[in-house]
């Protein structure tokens, strides 16, 4: 662990404590109707010598110090706050998205109370279970294989709704589609970028399109920047988007003004989104 690494970690420790630790959000779009239907809860650490930092910076030294369920709960917490708060004010309950989008760690999905604190969250804040997302990558199932299974099952159960993040970025395979109970996968933007331009991108994100939608699991494609990324996606039946065409990640009083903006998109025409004028 290098110097600066060491450096982090007791101020990381008191971060939450401090409220340092900032959630941003970040808009996922319907491409067909250009609706703002979900949101993605993501976590920066506003650190008082170094400015803002993502995720990248420090995730990895908070999960060698042991703190990553810690920082998980917390942005589950300020999450479902704020979704809450998307549904108890006009006129951002007109336009509040279905869904509430939160990062799960395998450190957090190998607690035996998970499921559980996951209810009690939901019941303190008064949602419907199903407007709590909870997105779960290959790898952090895989460090959690032997737990993995039941606690997706018990979820579902309960109503919450699961996704399958980053798909294609570490040992995704098509056939695990009807095998996990997730109501959608999320594209490894490494597939995105070439949709359009690249035959071979084209043909896997039309197949993981097809399959998936064989298993009435929807595709959301992460990472979207440009026109002819999101009308490609619209033409190869993807649906639904996130990334810097419809909005980069924002703080919770610029998220209010995009839903209170009805904000969306229209593919292909151009032009600047609602919120962005």
């Amino acid at each position: 662990m290098s110097s600066a690494d060491l450096d982090l970690m007791p101020a990381l420790a008191r971060a939450v404590d401090e409220d340092t630790l900032v959630v941003h959000f970040q808009p996922e779009v319907d491409l067909a109707s250009g609706a703002v239907v979900g949101m993605e809860a993501l976590v920066r650490w506003q650190h008082p010598q170094r400015g803002l930092l993502w995720p990248v910076d420090f995730l990895s030294v908070a999960d060698r110090a042991g703190l990553l369920p810690l920082l998980g709960w917390e942005v589950l917490r300020r999450g479902a706050k704020e979704l809450a708060t998307w549904k108890s004010l006009p006129p951002l309950a007109d336009h509040s998205p279905r869904q509430l989008w939160v990062n799960v760690s395998a450190s957090q999905l190998l607690e035996a109370d998970f499921a559980d604190r996951i209810a009690e969250l939901i019941a303190e804040f008064g949602l419907a279970p199903d407007t709590l997302g909870l997105e779960l990558t290959d790898e952090t199932l895989a460090t959690g294989s032997r737990h993995a299974p039941a606690l997706m099952d018990e979820l579902r159960a309960a109503g919450v709704v699961l996704a399958l993040d980053d798909f294609g970025s570490w040992y995704s395979a098509l056939g695990t589609l009807g095998e996990l109970p997730i109501v959608a996968v999320k594209l490894d933007r490494a597939f995105v970028r070439g949709v359009g331009s690249d035959l071979e991108d084209d043909s896997i994100v039309s197949s993981v399109i097809a399959l998936a939608h064989a298993h009435k699991v929807r595709v959301v494609a992460e990472g979207v920047e440009s026109w002819s990324e999101g009308a490609r996606l619209c033409e190869l039946g993807c649906d639904r988007g996130v990334g810097y065409l419809f909005s980069g990640p924002q703080l919770a009083e610029h998220a209010r003004l995009m839903l209170a903006h009805g904000a969306g998109w229209t593919a292909p025409a151009g032009g600047r989104l609602p919120w962005q004028a």
